[in-house]
C-alpha cells in the first residue's frame, strides 16, 4: 500500500538535506540576535540616576604636648626659690631641668599637665634613671662613703619624691616644703630611685582619679591644659642627709604616651618588657595586673582593681601580695620543682610570713633552700630588694638588684646575678572575701611569664 510513496527524511528531502544540524542552531542563533538588536533599537526604559561622589577617607590626629611648671628653692642659692616651665610637644625647645650645687635642704615642686588635640586619648607616664654617679670624692665624703665610680652614686637613694595628680590650676610656688606638706590623690612616694622604677613600667594616669574606673584624657580642637587633672611632683633633699652625696649627680628622663581612646580598653602597660593578668571578672576588668621590667634591676608592679573585689585589703593585718620568681642559677635551674626559688612580698602585720617584720606591715623576702625548707628575710634587712605599698593600698612595687642581693649575706643561696627568671604567679590574699571559695583564676596569676633574659 505504501510501496510507490517516498518517506520524506533527512536522507531523502533535498531541501531538509542541505540544513545540518549545527546550520540550524547556528540560523536560530542569528534570529535571536537580530530580534534582540531589533528590540534596542525600537523600545526604551523610564531611568533615573543619583551619584555620590568625591568620597574621602581622612585619619584623625592625636596630638599630646605637655605643660610642664617647675619651682626650684636652693635658698639663697637661686634667691629664695625661682620658677620656670614651657610646653614640650615635639619642637624644640625642650624642657629639663638642670640644678647644680644640690644641697640638704633644697627642694623642688613642679606639674606636667596634658592637651590631646582631636581625639580623647589615654595618657601613660615613664622614667628611667639614665646615671647616679659618685664624680670624685672629697675628703668629707671620703669618710662616710668607700663606693667609688659611676653608677655607684647616693643622690637617687637620698632623694625623697612624691607623685600626685593636682588640678590645673595648681602653682607649684605656692606649696611648702615637701616634708612639710601634706598631699592628695597620691599615688607614689619613694626614693627618686624607687619614683622612676616605678614609673619605669608605664603607670597608667587617669584623667578623673575621682570617678569610678580610668578615665581618658579629654581631645580638644586646639591646644588647652586645662580640661583634666595633671600629674605633680614634690622632691626634696632632707636635711638628715650627709655628707656621703658630695659631688654626686643624678640624671633620667620622663616619658609620656598618649593612646587614642576609641576601640582601646586601656589596659596596655606601653613601657613593661612583659605583662601578666588575672584572668577577668564578668564585666572584663582584671583583679591583679602585674607590669614587669626584667632588666639587672628587675622592677615587678602590681596594681589592684577594686572594682573586681571592693574594698581590698578586707582585714588591715592579715593581707598580703605575692610574687613568686624561679631564677636559673641555682642547682635546679628554670625546670626545677617546686618552682618558687624567691617569694617576694608585702603582708600586714599578722599575715604569712607574719614574723618577719614584727608588729608593721611591710616587704618580705622568702627564699626556698635546697632542703626544701624557706629562709624569711625582712625586706627592710635586704640591700638590692625594696617593696613599696602606695597610700591607696592599690599599687605595689617590688624592686629586686640581684647584684646587691647576691652580694648580701642574709639572702641565702643566692650565687650570683641570674641571667634568665620566671615569674610563675601572683596572688594577694587578705583575711576575707579573698579565695574564700578556694582560688578562682580572676584573683590569682598562675600562667606563668615565660622566660626573662635579665
Amino acid at each position: 500500500k505504501y510501496r510507490n510513496k517516498q518517506q520524506m527524511t533527512e536522507h531523502n528531502d533535498p531541501k531538509l538535506n542541505s540544513l545540518s544540524r549545527r546550520s540550524i542552531l547556528g540560523g536560530i542563533g542569528a534570529v535571536g540576535i537580530a530580534s534582540a538588536g531589533a528590540g534596542l533599537g525600537t523600545s526604551a526604559f523610564f531611568s533615573d540616576e543619583e551619584s555620590f561622589e568625591d568620597n574621602t577617607l581622612t585619619a584623625g590626629t592625636l596630638d599630646l604636648s605637655v605643660q610642664a611648671n617647675i619651682y626650684e628653692y636652693q635658698g639663697a642659692a637661686n634667691e629664695g626659690g625661682q620658677a620656670f616651665g614651657g610646653v614640650q610637644n615635639g619642637q624644640a625647645p625642650t624642657v629639663s631641668q638642670q640644678l647644680d650645687d644640690v644641697k640638704p635642704g633644697d627642694y623642688s615642686c613642679g606639674s606636667f599637665c596634658f592637651s590631646i588635640i582631636d581625639n580623647p586619648g589615654y595618657i601613660w607616664a615613664g622614667g628611667e634613671l639614665t646615671d647616679n654617679d659618685e664624680n670624685g670624692q672629697p675628703e668629707p665624703e671620703q669618710a662616710v662613703d668607700s663606693t667609688t665610680g659611676a653608677g655607684n652614686g647616693e643622690l637617687a637613694d637620698a632623694i625623697e619624691v612624691t607623685l600626685f595628680y593636682a588640678d590645673p590650676s595648681f602653682d607649684p610656688s605656692e606649696k611648702d616644703r615637701p616634708s612639710e606638706s601634706q598631699f592628695d590623690n597620691v599615688l607614689f612616694e619613694g626614693t627618686l630611685r624607687e619614683t622612676l622604677a616605678y614609673l619605669g613600667t608605664g603607670v597608667p594616669l587617669d584623667a578623673d582619679p575621682d570617678a569610678a574606673g580610668r578615665q581618658a584624657f579629654t581631645g580638644t580642637p586646639a591646644e588647652s591644659f586645662d580640661e583634666d587633672v595633671c600629674l605633680a611632683f614634690a622632691w626634696e633633699v632632707p636635711t638628715s642627709v650627709g655628707n656621703e652625696i658630695q659631688s654626686d649627680s643624678v640624671a633620667f628622663d620622663l616619658t609620656f604616651l598618649a593612646q587614642q581612646e576609641r576601640h582601646n580598653d586601656g589596659s596596655q602597660v606601653p613601657f613593661a618588657d612583659t605583662v601578666l593578668r588575672t584572668d577577668p571578672d564578668p564585666s572584663g576588668n582584671y583583679f591583679l595586673t602585674a607590669s614587669v621590667n626584667s632588666d639587672p634591676v628587675t622592677v615587678v608592679r602590681v596594681d589592684v582593681d577594686d572594682s573586681v573585689y571592693a574594698g581590698f585589703p578586707a582585714n588591715p593585718n592579715s593581707y598580703q601580695l605575692e610574687v613568686n620568681i624561679n631564677v636559673d642559677n641555682d642547682a635546679g635551674g628554670l625546670g626545677d620543682s617546686p618552682s618558687d626559688d624567691f617569694r617576694l612580698g608585702y603582708a600586714g602585720p599578722q599575715a604569712d610570713p607574719s614574723d618577719v617584720n614584727g608588729p608593721n606591715a611591710g616587704g618580705y623576702l622568702r627564699r626556698r633552700l635546697s632542703n626544701g625548707t624557706f629562709g624569711d628575710v625582712s625586706g627592710s634587712q635586704i640591700s638590692g630588694f625594696t617593696a613599696i605599698e602606695s597610700p591607696d593600698q592599690r599599687t605595689y612595687t617590688f624592686i629586686i638588684d640581684w647584684s646587691a642581693m647576691a652580694a648580701d649575706a642574709d639572702v641565702p643561696e643566692l650565687p650570683g646575678v641570674p641571667s634568665a627568671i620566671v615569674i610563675n604567679e601572683v596572688f594577694a590574699t587578705d583575711g576575707g572575701g579573698l579565695f574564700s571559695s578556694g582560688t578562682p583564676s580572676n584573683q590569682l596569676i598562675a600562667n606563668p611569664s615565660g622566660t626573662l633574659t635579665i
